[in-house]
């Protein structure tokens, strides 16, 4: 096997796209030289739960678009790599990647879309025009610059994708992120006693748990998890959150559900195959919009890794990774009765949840685990240097 050197561009490594850029890029690391770069925008440093994941490269601009465009050819001249991965069709991504690409000839250049960056969030047609096509001029990453940019998609060797609906609009190769990195095993030793590791985290011993991580971005559906939590269904349940703990909806779920609700702060990546082991349940409410259809949830997957039971609902690929529910539980979208009693079958029937659990598992590692990701990003770019070389060739 031939050892590459992949330059990956992630945007914003201030916040949460690393999550998938960080599953591809260590997926190959074994058998390949990897390096990450990116922007940063605005003052945060690298995003806290990946920070020590790689020996980042950065460089700090604004999300202002003259500022952007003066530093892709700076951001562009750190990559060493032979192969160029934009991890988004952005111009925080893309552009970088495909001015290092052109710079050198023999460069391949690849393309990852895991988010639908064509739907705005605007909630009305008037808010759509007015908010996205007549201003926002400044901003880098604006809907209108994102549709002009869709034009050089053609210019990429090959193209991943996470889900079908990307694929529909990307065309692709469709690539799964499970976790970035090792350690994601439930049937690791020091995994072993769950009163422990719940000791660990200071969550109460016998009590069943559900965990949400990350931030509880609009489209995640976290009213409708809030409100499940409240009903009698639900209410012997306790809900574990990690992510930032200053969090406005995080602090009003402490104030709705007391001590059944324990806010543990942002934690390492690392971190979370333990504190998934010492949970029941891990609920992904997405709600049935545009973005969410487009997008696949990385927390479900890191649940399917550790064989916890996902309870998601009927959004985008969510039903066939779950084997329409072979696979874990799936509810309606926006539908807290469903998932209250989603919850409520699970702690009444550990065995059919663990069966359901060790089903995701076997799919995770046949589907999404780094080895999985592996092969199929391999055969990506060796299909991709197949037809560089032939066309070099011809000329």
């Amino acid at each position: 096997m031939t050892r590459r050197r992949i330059t990956f561009f992630v945007h914003d490594l201030a916040s949460n796209p690393i999550v998938r850029a960080g599953a591809l890029a260590k997926a190959i690391a074994c058998d390949h030289d990897v390096e990450v770069l990116g922007f940063l925008h605005g003052d945060a440093g690298v995003y806290e739960p990946y920070r020590d994941l790689f020996p980042y490269k950065t460089l700090r601009v604004p999300l202002d678009t003259g500022a952007v465009l003066r530093a892709i050819p700076r951001l562009a001249a750190l990559a060493t790599g032979d192969i160029m991965y934009a991890c988004k069709p952005l111009v925080t991504t893309l552009g970088p990647a495909l001015y290092a690409a052109r710079r050198h000839a023999r460069r391949l250049l690849l393309l990852d879309a895991e988010d639908d960056e064509w739907v705005t969030p605007r909630s009305s047609w008037p808010d759509f025009v007015w908010g996205d096509v007549v201003k926002g001029w400044r901003h880098a990453t604006a809907w209108k610059y994102t549709r002009a940019l869709h034009s050089l998609v053609g210019c990429a060797d090959a193209v991943t994708v996470s889900t079908r609906t990307l694929q529909h609009r990307y065309g692709g190769t469709i690539v799964r992120h499970g976790p970035a990195g090792d350690g994601y095993d439930p049937d690791r030793v020091d995994l072993g006693d769950r009163a422990a590791l719940r000791r660990r985290w200071n969550l109460p011993t016998v009590a069943p748990l559900a965990l949400f991580a990350g931030v509880p971005q609009p489209h995640k559906g976290w009213p409708t998890l809030v409100d499940a939590f409240a009903r009698p269904d639900a209410s012997a349940w306790h809900l574990v959150l990690a992510g930032p703990d200053g969090h406005p909806d995080f602090l009003a779920a402490v104030q709705a559900l007391g001590a059944r609700c324990h806010v543990l702060g942002t934690l390492p990546h690392a971190q979370m195959p333990s504190l998934l082991a010492a949970v029941d349940a891990v609920p992904v409410p997405q709600f049935d919009v545009p973005f969410a259809a487009s997008q696949l949830p990385a927390k479900a997957l890191e649940a399917m890794a550790m064989a916890r039971p996902v309870i998601a609902t009927r959004v985008g690929d969510l039903p066939e990774i779950l084997g329409e529910g072979d696979r874990g539980w799936l509810i309606p979208a926006a539908d807290s009765a469903r998932l209250a009693a989603a919850l409520a079958e699970i702690a009444a029937a550990p065995d059919e949840a663990a069966r359901r659990g060790g089903a995701a598992r076997t799919w995770f590692l046949r589907e999404a685990s780094q080895a999985a990701i592996e092969r199929r990003l391999l055969a990506a770019i060796d299909d991709a240097a197949r037809v560089t070389r032939s066309l070099v060739a011809a000329l």
